[in-house]
């Protein structure tokens, strides 16, 4: 990481456009986290299905019996299924099927450059076709989610669970902007590049825009860890202000991953 942020710092100085170029690469391609022996234990549990979308063949995983009230769970950018792996058995016992899934160049889906906006894409399309009564999102899967309820108002949400959410992409930015080192010149390119490519706005993908409509779901809680390294909790404060029917859960001592592994979060799940 200290030769990239070199090179991108020094790209910065002397051609902010090639600087862009390679961020964006970065961008386009998570990175895999291996997932632990019991992680994969519970995916092993689960039916496996591949469906076909744009060019990836994705993952798709489930548990539990048919024909139930589906629980889909949504991971976030550099996260996938198996990140839930804590939270599968306590659904079941609720009474869900649960299916969750690895979005494109995540998990176990096949690999190429993507974008977040594919991956809401996805989402969306998999509400469509589960109907679920039941959403846990995680990090940016929470961003993916709302856009996924604005856009299938036709449903009836019981429960939206965001164990942390960014506020949007422009956090992102920032964030990258900081972990390369690179200025507002590389940053500005950046933006111009990402949409140029997805036909998207950047400042349109953002929690403030999807909450006001969002009106299709009975019972909303964010829980977010107020030691989050990852993702600050200010975040999720800034989405509960645009969702102030929502409930807002602290909790301490959980980071950003090991939150979805933790009793803590199983309660407040088992207790919905």
């Amino acid at each position: 990481m200290k030769l990239l942020k070199a090179y991108l710092s020094f790209l910065d100085t002397f051609a902010p456009t090639i600087a862009a170029k390679k961020v964006y690469k970065v961008m386009s391609n998570p990175r895999i986290k291996k997932l632990r022996d019991f992680e994969n234990e519970v995916l092993d549990q689960s039916i496996k299905k591949t469906i076909r979308f744009n060019k990836f063949d994705i993952q798709t995983y489930y548990w539990g019996v048919l024909d139930r009230p589906v629980a889909l769970l949504v991971h976030g950018w550099e996260g996938q299924a198996g990140n839930f792996g804590g939270i599968v058995p306590t659904l079941l016992k609720k009474g869900y099927q649960v299916i969750s899934f690895d979005a494109p160049s995540h998990g176990y889906s096949s690999k190429g450059p993507t974008n977040m906006f594919e991956y809401i894409e996805l989402v969306s399309e998999l509400f469509r076709e589960h109907q679920p009564e039941y959403v846990l999102s995680h990090s940016f899967g929470s961003i993916a989610s709302a856009v996924a309820l604005t856009e299938n108002q036709h449903l009836d949400i019981s429960q939206w669970t965001i164990v942390t959410s960014p506020f949007s992409f422009r956090e992102r930015l920032e964030g990258i902007r900081q972990m390369v080192d690179v200025t507002d010149r590389t940053i500005s390119r950046l933006i111009r590049q990402i949409e140029e490519d997805t036909k998207e706005l950047v400042d349109d993908l953002s929690m403030e825009k999807y909450c006001a409509k969002i009106s299709n779901v009975d019972q909303i809680k964010i829980i977010h860890s107020v030691d989050d390294k990852i993702l600050p909790i200010q975040s999720s404060k800034q989405v509960h202000n645009h969702l102030p029917k929502a409930e807002m859960i602290e909790l301490k001592g959980l980071g950003h991953y090991r939150i979805l592994w933790s009793d803590e979060l199983r309660k407040i799940i088992k207790e919905d």
